[in-house]
């Protein structure tokens, strides 16, 4: 739960996975990169367009990349593709299950023209537009479908793909946490955390080692929600506060700061990234909406896992 949580953003889906789209018989001008920033946009058209021809789907295999790379260059910006909709209703059929060739050119366009809002889309709201090519991104996207970029190997397509990302949480991070520690009496820690009191709770503070019942909403530097207790439901489809353990069951900034709130009170926590999942997951600051319901000692809301191995010698 909140010791591991991975968080995936559209266009880079497959990232730990990946691999390139060319094989070795691989064509065209051999493609020269004047800066950084051109190889970074190279390699996030590439990826844009790996994710849609390697997704194990026979129908994408059936595109039209003629049609799909104009419709993804077309598109690099915020024109919605609602009507896109209907159209791969058309290709595809409504569960995606019937492959209809008369609508191969169309669908094939759409399907690019909302690969290319997608990327468009995160890359504005990440801030990073002035960070890339978008030349450079058409140019990679291309060369992935007609399978010419081999000039970048996949481990560096790892290294550019998590330098790109992590520069860009640390921003957004950055301007987070700056905010927050001008919220008029939030509390503002050495380490960088910072508490915002919402409802003043009457209840005790948890121990450094005891356990808590919470609900908690998980939200990113931007404000996106990623998770929310109040909408897990258990096997009896409720949805019940969750228990966890201070030492050692979460991140090093619950540890730290749940010691610090009163059950029965609601606080914002804001969390850098050393406190938070760290360099495991691309150095992202998170903030959390945190109602704390209870405490107890250590064992008594987290039970013990019992052993299920029944071959015990005697």
């Amino acid at each position: 739960m909140l010791k591991k949580f991975s968080f995936i953003i559209l266009f880079f889906i497959g990232l730990t996975l990946i691999s390139s789209c060319s094989d070795d018989t691989a064509n065209g001008e051999p493609i020269v990169f004047n800066s950084s920033k051109d190889k970074t946009s190279y390699v996030l058209g590439a990826m844009n367009a790996k994710s849609i021809v390697n997704s194990g789907a026979q129908e994408f295999t059936n595109l039209d990349m003629v049609e799909l790379s104009a419709g993804f260059n077309s598109n690099l910006n915020t024109s919605p593709t609602d009507d896109c909709l209907a159209t791969l209703h058309l290709l595809f059929g409504k569960t995606f299950q019937d492959f209809n060739k008369k609508y191969l050119k169309e669908g094939s366009r759409c399907v690019g023209k909302m690969a290319g809002y997608a990327f468009y889309y995160d890359i504005k709201k990440l801030g990073g537009l002035d960070l890339i090519n978008l030349n450079m991104v058409k140019k990679g996207f291309e060369d992935c479908l007609y399978k010419r970029d081999t000039i970048i190997k996949e481990m560096e397509m790892k290294e550019i793909m998590g330098k790109f990302m992590v520069g860009l949480n640390e921003t957004n991070g950055s301007r987070m946490m700056a905010a927050a520690k001008k919220i008029k009496g939030s509390q503002v820690f050495p380490n960088g955390i910072v508490i915002q009191t919402l409802t003043e709770g009457t209840g005790p503070m948890p121990g450094l080692t005891d356990d808590v019942k919470a609900h908690y909403i998980l939200k990113s530097s931007l404000g996106d929600t990623l998770q929310d207790s109040h909408k897990m439901k258990n096997k009896e489809n409720k949805a019940e506060p969750i228990a966890f353990q201070l030492a050692g069951g979460v991140i090093p900034g619950w540890t730290f700061a749940i010691p610090k709130m009163k059950v029965g009170g609601k606080y914002m926590l804001y969390i850098p990234w050393e406190m938070a999942y760290g360099e495991q997951e691309g150095r992202q600051s998170l903030c959390f909406e945190i109602e704390l319901i209870a405490r107890g000692k250590k064992g008594e809301l987290v039970k013990a896992e019992v052993p299920t191995n029944t071959n015990i010698q005697q």
